[in-house]
C-alpha cells in the first residue's frame, strides 16, 4: 500500500509539473501564447510509465480483466494460450501470435 501511494505522489508530482500553461503578456492588446502540448505530454507519459514499472508496475497494482501481469517487464498483457493453455472466458486463442483475444 505504501508502494502505491509513492507512486500515485510522483505521478502526482510529474502531472502538475508539466501541465501547459497560458502566458500573457502585460499588454492587453498582445497575443497569449500557449506552453506544452504533445511534445510535453508525451514525456510526461513516458516519464509517468517508468515511474509506475519502477513502482512495482503491476505486480503490485494488479491488471484488469483479462489482462495478466508479466512479472518481469511489470507491465499488463493479454494472457498467453495454446498446447495446454486455455483462455479465460468469452475469449479465443489467435493461433498465429498464441494470445488470447
Amino acid at each position: 500500500m505504501v508502494v502505491r501511494a509513492l507512486v500515485a505522489f510522483a505521478l502526482l508530482g510529474v502531472w502538475v509539473g508539466c501541465v501547459s500553461q497560458v502566458y500573457c503578456p502585460q499588454d492587453p492588446t498582445a497575443p497569449c501564447a500557449v506552453s506544452g502540448g504533445a511534445p510535453e505530454a508525451a514525456v510526461t507519459a513516458a516519464a509517468a510509465g517508468a515511474v509506475w514499472v519502477a513502482g512495482g508496475g503491476c505486480a503490485v497494482a494488479g491488471c484488469k480483466y483479462p489482462m495478466v501481469c508479466n512479472e518481469g517487464s511489470g507491465l499488463c498483457e493479454h494472457p498467453r494460450c495454446g498446447e495446454h493453455r486455455d483462455c479465460p472466458a468469452g475469449m479465443r486463442c489467435d493461433q498465429t501470435t498464441q494470445v488470447c483475444e
